[in-house]
């Protein structure tokens, strides 16, 4: 069993904390704990976060409604919108101040990033991929993927659950990754971590929920 002075050890780590990616499932209401989680636990002020909402390809009646979120928005957004007395009861640009005010805390400049494909389980692999994470939070939608993540995605992770507890996906490194073929992913190449459950880290969040 991993001590809490070992998680953490882990979690504040420079080498793990260069670009936390944030993964949300865009067709549920926007939280904000995945993020606060990161920004408490893993974060840095020298380290760039990314909001990655994912989704299907969408009918006209459900973009709607998912466009109706915060994944409509740049941060630019709010600047310009402030500008105008409406922005004050729109609750979308509400939660977009939010995340700027809880990011600036931390000394953190988000971004919002929003993908659409199918698969999803893929489409988050080549995202994460692309975006080069080195830590990546998975929201509680996508724990039913997280074996399939843990083999696929070259860094650690954390999925959250409705309990307010993580587990700890650790990545391993990749090794001569020289020797991977002409056009294929070093995601794709990544041995298949193991995934541990973080129990120091489950007993700091039962103790802050408290």
């Amino acid at each position: 069993m991993k001590t809490i002075e070992e998680d953490e050890i882990l979690l504040e780590s420079p080498v793990y904390t260069k670009h936390v990616v944030i993964v949300m499932d865009g067709l549920k209401e926007f939280t904000i704990e995945p993020l606060l989680w990161a920004l408490e636990n893993i974060s840095q002020g020298s380290c760039k976060v990314t909001l990655l909402g994912v989704m299907p390809w969408l009918n006209i009646p459900l973009s709607t409604k998912t466009w109706s979120d915060i994944w409509t928005l740049e941060m630019e957004d709010l600047s310009i919108l402030k500008e105008r007395s409406e922005w004050k009861s729109d609750i979308k640009y509400l939660k977009l101040q939010a995340i700027v005010d809880l990011c600036t805390k931390y000394g953190v400049v988000p971004q919002i990033k929003v993908a659409m494909g199918y698969p999803l389980r893929l489409l988050v692999v080549e995202k994460i991929t692309s975006l080069h994470a080195s830590w990546v939070v998975l929201d509680r939608h996508h724990r039913k993927h997280k074996k399939f993540y843990a083999g696929k995605i070259p860094c650690n992770m954390v999925v959250l659950n409705p309990n307010g507890e993580v587990d700890l996906i650790k990545g391993k490194s990749m090794i001569n990754s020289e020797q991977n073929s002409p056009g294929e992913s070093p995601a794709s190449q990544v041995p298949t971590p193991k995934v541990v459950i973080a129990e120091g880290l489950k007993v700091k969040l039962k103790e802050r929920a408290q």
